[in-house]
């Protein structure tokens, strides 16, 4: 019990550190620098009709709205490992959506400009955050759909970028923060099983 408590706590040590750096450096100009190179790049540069049709799509494995939604229906409609699958996604889901709302509100990153929003919640991407996220969940209980997954996820994280809703850091760091909070409830899946809903 007190190796399992020692590893849990290091964990959020090693994810609080993170987390503050990232805070600290997201703002920072040479960072600024390169995301803006990065994000002409790729939002102005690479434009294109086929691009233009399917971005909006392949985001959508980021959407809240989706992510709950299959959460709904694997508890809800699946066998026992799709139950177990939906109800792992809706901790993770939980963690992490509080995790990217604590980072947006500390944060306070102003969108791309092109966004035309004056919205001060770029960092770190929610949708990416939630992509990884599921994947890292799903992967691990479905090994064989982890690379689709995860490819999916990738696509996600270039939408956001290719759509000016966000600079490649807040897709990486949204990244980096979905796989670690999927971990963390893969890590914790019999405590998260033994919870009853």
């Amino acid at each position: 019990m007190h190796s399992t408590s020692s590893r849990i706590s290091f964990f959020v040590l090693i994810t609080m550190t993170f987390f503050l750096f990232v805070s600290l450096t997201a703002n920072s100009n040479m960072i600024g620098d390169v995301d803006r190179d990065i994000l002409d790049y790729i939002h102005g540069d690479m434009n294109n009709k086929f691009l233009d049709a399917t971005a909006p799509v392949i985001q959508m494995m980021g959407d809240p709205h989706v992510y709950f939604a299959t959460c709904a229906l694997l508890c809800a409609f699946g066998n026992e490992r799709m139950f177990e699958t939906g109800k792992l996604s809706s901790a993770a889901f939980i963690e992490s959506g509080f995790i990217a709302y604590a980072l947006k509100k500390i944060v306070g990153r102003p969108r791309p400009p092109n966004y035309n929003l004056k919205e001060t919640d770029s960092f770190p991407s929610g949708h990416v955050v939630l992509a990884f996220t599921i994947a890292t969940v799903a992967g691990n209980q479905y090994p064989k759909l982890r690379a689709p997954l995860y490819i999916m996820a990738f696509g996600t994280a270039f939408s956001r970028v290719y759509l000016g809703r966000h600079y490649p850091s807040d897709v990486i760091a949204g990244a980096i923060i979905g796989t670690l909070v999927g971990v963390h409830a893969t890590y914790l899946k019999g405590t998260i099983l033994n919870i009853s809903f």
